[in-house]
């Protein structure tokens, strides 16, 4: 027999829950604002979610090398993550060959202990980092516009392209997934003009 959860078995499960680490509270953090905008949690959402923490100032938490991808900058590393915290902070990632796309789910219950650690004094630092991302990626939580937004964002770092125009030209070698997806040259534009209004904020 299968018994609904009562306030004492909920209360043993918050207390078996993992350690909250700068970088975990702060994906997680994040995430929870994903979903909040009626979005889908995915690994490929958490690998876009850690790539641009890191580039408003968490680079040194995550310690994460991310190299062009099929779905543009990627790191591998982030499916490692999000397997040490599912049963915690989020559900339906127990193994890491889950599909980059699958969902996965956020214990509700576990926001208000992130929103305790971000709060608390000596965290100031990582909650201004989360602030600022998600300032940054409000309105562009899709899957479409995170790979859009790192994709060019990547471009614009590593091969220092200056101009939209610029970008077309070395997305266009990038792979036949990128030329279709972002043909339109509105959508380079887009993304060009809201990271570089963000560019003093992020760290290089």
């Amino acid at each position: 027999m299968v018994y609904e959860p009562n306030s004492q078995i909920e209360e043993v499960m918050r207390k078996e829950r993992v350690k909250l680490t700068p970088a975990r509270a702060m994906l997680l953090a994040v995430l929870y604002e994903l979903v909040r905008n009626e979005e889908f949690i995915s690994e490929f959402a958490a690998e876009k979610v850690s790539y641009f923490l890191c580039r408003f100032g968490g680079k040194e938490n995550f310690k994460l090398d991310f190299r062009p991808n099929f779905y543009g900058p990627y790191s591998g590393n982030v499916r490692h993550v999000l397997h040490y915290l599912n049963g915690s902070y989020l559900t339906g990632y127990s193994a890491k060959d889950t599909k980059p796309f699958q969902e996965i789910w956020p214990v509700m219950d576990g926001e208000k202990e992130i929103e305790e650690y971000l709060n608390a004094s000596e965290n100031a630092r990582y909650n201004e980092i989360v602030q600022k991302t998600k300032q940054f990626l409000s309105g562009f939580y899709s899957s479409f516009a995170l790979e859009l937004l790192s994709t060019v964002d990547f471009i614009m770092q590593n091969q220092h392209a200056a101009t939209p125009e610029e970008v077309k030209s070395q997305l266009e070698t990038w792979n036949n997934r990128k030329r279709t997806m972002f043909a339109k040259d509105s959508f380079i534009h887009l993304a060009f003009n809201h990271l570089t209004s963000f560019k003093n904020r992020m760290v290089e």
